[in-house]
């Protein structure tokens, strides 16, 4: 049996609009937060076994979607599970590259959640593993929180567009703008919150 499984409700994604649009974890799907380079060598492993993946050029952060619920007891390095209270920026369904937020791997009829159990198992295997070749050794690579390697990009941190905060975790609400965690709820993005796709 494939790892990977659909979603039965395709009401979240709209394949017409140019908007980034945020939406509550813990309803379609929940989401994996991992930097980019923890990332690359996960989805390497998963192959086509991955669902959609949401990747944030901005940020060095990808998003891998999973069923809700099944990922809520993970505790693991450089890895964080966004479901219910949380949302996510989600980009348009045809923006497939960079800059800023993209698909890395489109949903389709056939993609949507990235099995847990596999990701997860991934997940160990690449946290645990010796660092990729062109970063062995340089800080910032896997096992080495906290430091960058030589030119790499740091997670920048962003101006939250409601309460002025500044905060790394910040989500891309529309171009150039951004919301922290606590008011992503709050914050509008546009008319998407109220098209006739929202529920």
């Amino acid at each position: 049996m494939s790892s990977m499984t659909t979603s039965r409700n395709r009401h979240w994604v709209q394949p017409h609009t140019a908007e980034v649009r945020t939406l509550p974890a813990g309803r379609w799907w929940d989401a994996v937060r991992i930097p980019r380079r923890l990332g690359e060598r996960v989805l390497g492993q998963l192959g086509e076994d991955a669902g959609a993946v949401i990747d944030d050029g901005y940020g060095d952060i990808v998003y891998l979607l999973v069923r809700p619920g099944t990922a809520d007891h993970w505790q693991l390095d450089h890895a964080r599970v966004l479901g219910d209270g949380c949302h996510v920026a989600i980009p348009p369904q045809q923006r497939a590259q960079g800059p800023g937020l993209h698909w890395r791997v489109t949903p389709t009829r056939d993609r949507y959640w990235t099995c847990a159990e596999r990701l997860y198992a991934a997940l160990l295997s690449a946290l645990s593993g010796p660092p990729a070749p062109e970063t062995a050794g340089a800080p910032g690579a896997p096992g080495t929180p906290g430091r960058h390697a030589a030119g790499a990009r740091p997670a920048l941190a962003r101006t939250c567009c409601l309460c002025a905060r500044s905060t790394e975790a910040a989500i891309q609400v529309r171009a150039a703008v951004y919301a922290c965690p606590d008011c992503i709820p709050h914050c509008p993005v546009g008319p998407a919150r109220g098209d006739s796709h929202w529920d």
